[in-house]
């Protein structure tokens, strides 16, 4: 889905939010489309990593809702290869509450595999999702510095700071792993437009 516009001003228990307008409705979801709405959740985590060291609780709910909709992909939906087009668990079930108490329709092996599936999928995109920022770690920081100082930038923009910061790469003007966010360079982005708010990212929702 295209990009609309991101900020980080907080909006509820959200610090910041990347808002994408989907370009037409959805009624159903195809498997690569799902996997890039994991790479997406896994974006603020792995910045954070690339760019302090380290990891916070502020991607608490980014992973939870990753490890729900990865899970679901493997209970609900068929889509994992090492357990085939199988279905496990009911909405009912989930909507009962049945669920939380262990009811379930499946073996401790079966339940093992899919605690496997689930997390060898989040990991793969993990993985998607560092590789992406790595490579453009240089437009990350662009990002960064305009958000800093407008909050608030529109999808546009951000394709432009991008575009701007390969181009300057490309040509040698910076270091491959780009300006750090307090270093003015001759490649610095122009300022950013707009202000404004957020919303959640649209994704398939999950039974359980």
């Amino acid at each position: 889905d295209p990009l609309h516009k991101v900020t980080i001003i907080p909006s509820g228990m959200a610090l910041g939010v990347t808002m994408q307008l989907p370009e037409e409705d959805r009624h159903i979801y195809r498997s690569d489309y799902i996997l890039d709405r994991l790479v997406v959740m896994f974006g603020g985590r792995i910045a954070e990593e690339l760019v302090f060291g380290i990891s916070s609780t502020g991607a608490a709910d980014d992973l939870m809702r990753a490890t729900a909709l990865a899970r679901s992909m493997v209970r609900e939906w068929g889509m994992s290869t090492e357990l085939g087009p199988m279905a496990w668990g009911s909405q009912n079930q989930v909507f009962l509450g049945e669920d939380l108490v262990q009811t379930r329709d499946y073996s401790d092996e079966t339940a093992r595999v899919i605690d496997e599936e689930t997390e060898r999928i989040l990991r793969e995109q993990q993985d998607r999702c560092r590789d992406t920022l790595t490579e453009y770690r240089h437009g990350l920081d662009f990002v960064a510095r305009a958000l800093l100082e407008h909050e608030t930038i529109s999808g546009e923009e951000v394709d432009r700071l991008i575009a701007v910061s390969r181009d300057g790469s490309q040509a040698g003007d910076t270091a491959s792993s780009g300006p750090s966010p307090d270093t003015q360079s001759d490649t610095d982005p122009p300022p950013a437009a707009g202000n404004g708010s957020g919303a959640p990212a649209d994704a398939p929702t999950p039974a359980a």
